[in-house]
């Protein structure tokens, strides 16, 4: 009987020596590979906000910023055009929403572009549609509010139906990003 537990002990241990090793080979060999991936939606996500430009991540410390993650300057010709900011706000109603914000050099927002999100499909989902993002488009850097019943100003946001908690979770992002190109970035601070 003693020797049947050391046995199966010794069995499964190699059992579990074997399937760590397949799955520390499987992390490295997937790796790169996804890094890469995340690289280039990045990149797609930047060039659809702020279009034809070069983008340079500036190294800034953002430690105290709950949701801004990443800055880049956006430039054409050796000129600043802009800034895009690479977000991520806990607030969604199915968890975590990445989103990159494009702020012209002139104060006003020039696109969005949701990364990640795990929102209901066909209510929640629908923030990454570009019915939702164009309401954005030439906004002011102020402080956006949602509204359920259509925007009228230029400071508001029409929700999406039954997703309310999910455009306002998109939207404080798009503020965050305001917020901080008018304290740091901003010729003339709104």
């Amino acid at each position: 009987m003693k020797n049947n537990i050391v046995k199966d002990a010794l069995i499964l241990f190699a059992i579990t020596v074997c399937a760590g090793l397949l799955l520390g080979l499987t992390y490295t060999v997937t790796k790169e590979p996804i890094a890469m991936q995340q690289i280039k939606i990045r990149d797609a996500a930047l060039n659809s906000v702020i279009k034809d430009a070069d983008f340079e991540q500036i190294e800034e410390d953002l430690s105290e910023q709950p949701v801004i993650t990443e800055i880049y300057e956006a430039s054409r010709n050796d000129e600043v055009v802009g800034y895009a900011f690479k977000l991520v706000t806990k607030e969604g109603y199915g968890g975590d929403i990445e989103l990159i914000v494009g702020i012209n050099a002139d104060s006003t927002i020039s696109g969005i572009d949701i990364i990640k999100h795990s929102e209901t499909p066909g209510l929640g989902a629908n923030a990454d549609n570009d019915k939702f993002k164009d309401q954005f488009v030439e906004k002011p850097t102020k402080q956006l509010t949602v509204v359920k019943d259509g925007a009228d100003t230029d400071t508001e946001i029409d929700a999406l139906s039954g997703a309310t908690i999910s455009s306002r979770a998109v939207t404080n992002a798009v503020n965050a990003a305001s917020d901080y190109f008018n304290s740091n970035f901003s010729k003339g601070a709104q």
